[in-house]
């Protein structure tokens, strides 16, 4: 099976997810997340484990609703940017989604840490906007760019700021 960029593309639009959610565990903090999902077989056991080794993250087993089983990639993070941004001029249906998050994820605050090891960031990010870009990109998975600037005015200035003017009006 020859496996390219195109290929991971296309399934990715059409099996794949991309979200930034809020840790349960953390309140206030918002992480980057990706994931793939396909019913369990020979081939998408080549496939996932292709993906794994190429971009890093977790393959795991899940039973469906039918009892059948089926593989879950997840990604997070700076590996996440990665796999969007090679993957990223072959998406359709997802590319605004993948954009909003790459840019996103680049802008968080770094962590450091200090002389005991301790982590700890350098400036705060803004928990609102990270909410607002969180909603962003949930709405993107059941609208287009151009309903939610017209429906949702308080999401412009978060699409505006993290999409490029070309990909908004493209």
């Amino acid at each position: 099976m020859k496996i390219t960029l195109q290929y991971i593309a296309g399934f990715f639009d059409g099996e794949g997810c991309i979200g930034i959610y809020s840790k349960a565990y953390r309140k206030g903090t918002f992480h980057l997340s990706t994931q793939l999902t396909q019913n369990k077989t020979k081939e998408s056991k080549l496939l996932m484990n292709f993906l794994a080794k190429k971009f890093g993250g977790n393959i795991s087993e899940q039973i469906t609703l039918s009892k059948d089983i089926k593989y879950n990639w997840q990604l997070g993070s700076d590996n996440a940017v990665n796999f969007l941004e090679a993957i990223l001029p072959y998406l359709i249906l997802k590319k605004s989604q993948a954009i909003i998050a790459i840019n996103w994820q680049k802008d968080r605050p770094k962590r450091i840490r200090d002389k005991k090891g301790r982590f700890y960031v350098k400036r705060k990010r803004n928990i609102e906007f990270d909410k607002k870009v969180s909603k962003l990109v949930k709405l993107l998975k059941k609208k287009d760019i151009d309903w939610v600037m017209e429906q949702q005015k308080d999401l412009v200035k978060i699409l505006v700021e993290l999409t490029p003017l070309a990909v908004i009006k493209a």
